[in-house]
């Protein structure tokens, strides 16, 4: 009975070949497109490959599926029913994988968020309201951590995203923009600098600058040396940010360079950079081997924000 049914089997798959959803998506792009080098464009792939696929499918089915001239291709009246017949099959794959995404938001119900320590401040409440009108039923675990210690979280399991400045390109983790800032000087409220409407990056070489140990953040630190071109300022001091020293240095007169929109005291003012010529940069974070469920709607909810609140230049 078994070996009968086994028989069956191969006898049914040689009868129907089976046909995979990617040459289901290839075919249907390029029969919307009817040309190969559109269609390949479009699929982010080369025009060989292509069309490979769209002859071993034509041999699978044991029939054409267009007729090609030197310039264009024509669905063939079996083209035309493979497109209508696949649209629908391409259609109900992607409900299925949008179904099984929101089920997995819905049984975990908590998102683990690793936030590196300025963004908690200036952009995480906003990211979190919008999470929470997009997703009701999802909890936030949100943790406080120094940028590079946010991407090991991401990296080993700890957290499902996270969020970090100039984060560093590290293997294994993905990484999608949320927000670009301009850099400004960070001075105390009776530095002389205060009362500038702006300052030039050649000026601020000249000024006593103090930077987080890079160990914090390394990605950032390496940000801001760039911004002198490679002609580091007269006077730079490293200093752990949450040390006091930190403080009494900026009290003295350092200065330091953050986002335009970080959290200050009242102590503390901002000063236009006239001549800056890169952004700080805001990434969202997360494994290329365990991303959370429903990842591609926490994109979308992302990035609905950062067009609402103009985080992004255009």
């Amino acid at each position: 009975m078994e070996a009968s049914r086994g028989q069956d089997l191969a006898t049914n798959s040689i009868a129907h070949p089976l046909i995979e959803l990617r040459e289901l998506r290839y075919f249907a792009a390029l029969a919307d497109e009817l040309h190969f080098g559109r269609a390949a464009e479009r699929l982010h792939i080369s025009q060989p490959p292509l069309s490979q696929t769209i002859a071993n499918l034509e041999r699978k089915l044991g029939t054409k599926l267009l007729e090609r001239t030197s310039r264009q291709a024509r669905l063939t009246s079996a083209g035309a029913v493979l497109r209508e017949h696949a649209l629908q099959v391409l259609a109900d794959a992607d409900r299925a994988v949008e179904a099984t995404r929101e089920a997995a938001v819905a049984e975990s119900r908590t998102l683990r968020i690793a936030a590196a320590v300025p963004v908690r401040e200036a952009l995480l409440p906003q990211l979190a309201d919008r999470l929470g009108d997009r997703f009701p039923s999802l909890s936030l675990e949100v943790t406080e951590e120094l940028a590079n210690d946010v991407i090991a979280s991401v990296l080993h399991g700890n957290a499902d995203l996270g969020l970090a400045v100039c984060p560093v390109t590290t293997n294994g983790v993905a990484s999608h923009r949320v927000r670009e800032e301009e850099p400004v000087a960070l001075v105390h409220h009776l530095n002389p600098l205060v009362a500038k409407e702006s300052i030039t990056m050649e000026e601020l070489a000249l000024l006593p600058l103090i930077l987080w140990t890079r160990d914090e953040s390394a990605g950032a630190y390496d940000f801001v040396l760039s911004l002198f071109h490679g002609r580091p300022p007269s006077s730079l001091t490293v200093l752990d940010r949450f040390d006091g020293a930190w403080w009494s240095e900026m009290v003295a007169g350092a200065y330091t360079i953050v986002p335009a929109g970080a959290a200050t005291t009242p102590d503390y003012r901002k000063v236009p950079i006239a001549n800056a010529e890169s952004a700080f940069a805001t990434d969202v974070l997360w494994s290329e081997q365990a991303p959370p469920p429903l990842l591609p709607a926490l994109l979308e909810a992302i990035d609905e924000l950062a067009e609402a609140q103009g985080w992004l230049a255009r």
